[in-house]
């Protein structure tokens, strides 16, 4: 955060600079007015645009940006919480038992709402101290890096950029949608969180056709500004989710970032690049920061038995299959090997609602991860073991624009190494 070094113990410290006090000029305030006139105008074009087939079920970024946008502000220049050490891990330590207890309330049987609701009313206590606890400590880990830029018009003081910067919410959830004939995202759209099974089976239902199937997720975190992060999980995963959100807003001031929303391979260039860069920021702070949570106090559910099969090694099976029948045309066949395969894990403790097509394009595009058979993640992963530094990963990855780029890439990190 500006105004603030914190200690943190990393093995590579950032370097030591004066810090000045901030005097916003004029283009800091000609932002801050076009932020709030670009808000206004999206409600304006909400208010009075065809809401077409989803009607009120679709989630609309602009007015979590209104919602946010002067607490971030606020945040930014120093005004609002700032724990220090120990009275972060205090806030991390009772957060997260209070939200195993509210998992527990929930799955229990029959749920406890009421217990539910008063212990997320004492949770909220927390919430601030841990979001900007973990945020100065992803902060301390990207200037360890040596990622941070120098701050316009203050000359020799340097800042994490954009700003670390996340609200944990319940994010939306996301209707993904394919075709049957081949695994492929062919259009998202952001639905409001806290949709009912029969809403979500519903809109699936609606939006499936014979060419194109859906299904509705639950993300774990999408990087708007701030970024908006699942408070209903472990502090692991916290920390993984909050670095992922942070490596986007990064990406997004480089070559690979922007390529965005242009199809191809950009996606799965993007995530899997935030992937591998969350997890490894994350890890930077657990091994600087060990902080062991008991199990049943670290925002997990309560144990269940575990699964009689390996996830893994079953979903990247299944993915290769499903690539081969598609191949061949047999849309049919690969549906119901997928169906049968669900009700196979179900049986062995690992239970998924809906396992098709759109599933395995949205897991997909994690090209890390057994639900992609996408030749990338592979190669993002070489150039992870090739660099093994956070900062010179994502300083080679962020040039990145296609896959002939990632192997110039690979190429020359693989000659550097000989």
């Amino acid at each position: 955060m500006l105004g603030r070094v914190m200690r943190l113990g990393f093995a590579r410290p950032a370097p030591e600079a004066e810090l000045r006090p901030w005097r916003p000029g004029t283009w800091w305030l000609v932002c801050l007015a076009a932020a709030v006139v670009g808000l206004a105008g999206g409600g304006l074009v909400t208010l009075f645009w065809d809401r077409g087939q989803l009607g009120g079920d679709e989630y609309h970024l602009w007015r979590w940006q209104a919602d946010t946008l002067l607490d971030s502000v606020f945040a930014r220049i120093g005004i609002g919480p700032d724990p220090d050490q120990t009275e972060g891990e205090t806030a991390v330590r009772a957060y997260f038992k209070l939200t195993s207890q509210i998992r527990a309330a929930l799955e229990a049987d029959p749920p406890n709402l009421a217990l539910a609701d008063a212990l997320a009313s004492e949770r909220s206590a927390y919430e601030n101290d841990v979001e900007r606890y973990v945020e100065g400590q992803i902060d301390e880990a990207v200037a360890a890096e040596g990622l941070q830029r120098e701050l316009p018009l203050f000359n020799g003081v340097k800042i994490t950029w954009p700003p670390v910067d996340f609200e944990m919410t319940s994010p939306p959830q996301l209707l993904v949608r394919s075709p049957r004939n081949a695994i492929k995202r062919t259009g998202d759209t952001l639905l409001k969180s806290g949709l009912s099974l029969r809403d979500v089976e519903q809109i699936e239902q609606e939006t499936d056709d014979a060419d194109t199937v859906s299904l509705v997720i639950a993300i774990g975190g999408l990087a708007a500004y701030p970024a908006i992060v699942r408070d209903d999980r472990s502090f692991s995963s916290l920390l993984d989710t909050a670095s992922h959100e942070w490596t986007h807003h990064y990406l997004a001031f480089y070559p690979l970032g922007q390529q965005w929303g242009k199809g191809g391979d950009a996606e799965a260039l993007n995530e899997t690049t935030a992937n591998i860069s969350g997890r490894e920021i994350a890890n930077l702070i657990r091994k600087a920061h060990p902080l062991e949570l008991p199990e049943g106090e670290d925002g997990r559910a309560p144990a269940a038995p575990p699964p009689t099969v390996d996830f893994n090694v079953e979903m990247r099976k299944l993915r290769l299959e499903v690539d081969a029948l598609l191949a061949q045309g047999k849309v049919q066949e690969a549906e119901q090997t997928m169906e049968e395969r669900r009700k196979y894990l179900e049986e062995h403790g690992i239970t998924l609602r809906k396992l098709n097509q759109a599933y395995f394009a949205f897991y997909g595009t994690y090209a890390d991860t057994p639900a992609s058979s996408n030749p990338i993640g592979p190669k993002i992963e070489r150039v992870w073991e090739l660099t093994h530094d956070v900062g010179l990963f994502l300083r080679a990855m962020r040039e990145v624009t296609n896959v002939a780029d990632l192997d110039r890439t690979l190429a020359a990190l693989a000659a550097a190494a000989r």
